[in-house]
């Protein structure tokens, strides 16, 4: 190779790490999907023999729903839902944290457990406080809170579903939606007291 070209490689590199460095740090929704991507390069899909079968029992339990059980059940399956990652931009409009989520295509296990953490990433944003994220191929994406009161950390794992597809679902479950619900509550009801 010319030498020039090994000469402009490397003021190639160093202007994308001073650029990388001038932009400051990342936020933690963009540093969850960076982490999740080079993870998603090691990861091997798991056998979904399970699927065959159960494609019946689905079908029946979305038919003996009725009213907003049904409406959230229908949610969780692919082409149901209108925009399933799209949540959670504001806090105001975040009621809850989901348990869990269904996605049909592996590719869109990353963009679940971004629509899952981010009432996380929101909530401590409002409490001026930090969300630590740690990815792990073999047990999911820990969000560590700092200062949230009851509940240190959540973990997002993803299985294969025995209807097919994959659940990304919250394991510290109810318990962890119960603690946003009321810091949330308490959250709002604050800022509309500064407020006035």
């Amino acid at each position: 190779m010319p030498a020039g070209y090994n000469a402009g490689m490397g003021i190639l590199s160093l202007l994308l790490i001073a650029g990388a460095a001038w932009a400051g740090p990342a936020s933690p929704e963009e540093r969850l999907r960076v982490l999740l991507t080079d993870i998603q390069a090691k990861h091997v899909q798991e056998a979904r023999e399970a699927v065959l079968g159960s494609a019946d029992e689905l079908k029946d339990a979305v038919a003996n729903q009725s009213g907003p059980a049904k409406k959230g059940m229908m949610d969780r399956f692919p082409g149901m839902a209108a925009d399933p990652f799209n949540v959670c931009r504001e806090l105001a409009r975040c009621p809850e944290a989901a348990l869990s989520m269904h996605v049909e295509d592996q590719k869109l296990i990353n963009d679940a457990f971004i629509a899952m953490a981010r009432p996380w990433f929101k909530l401590q944003e409002a409490r001026g406080k930090a969300v630590a994220v740690a990815v792990d191929a073999g047990l999911g994406v820990q969000l560590k809170l700092e200062g949230l009161p009851g509940l240190e950390s959540v973990t997002l794992e993803a299985s294969p579903a025995p209807t097919g597809g994959f659940d990304v679902s919250l394991r510290e479950g109810s318990a962890a939606a119960v603690v946003y619900a009321a810091e949330r509550a308490a959250l709002l009801v604050s800022s509309q007291v500064t407020a006035k």
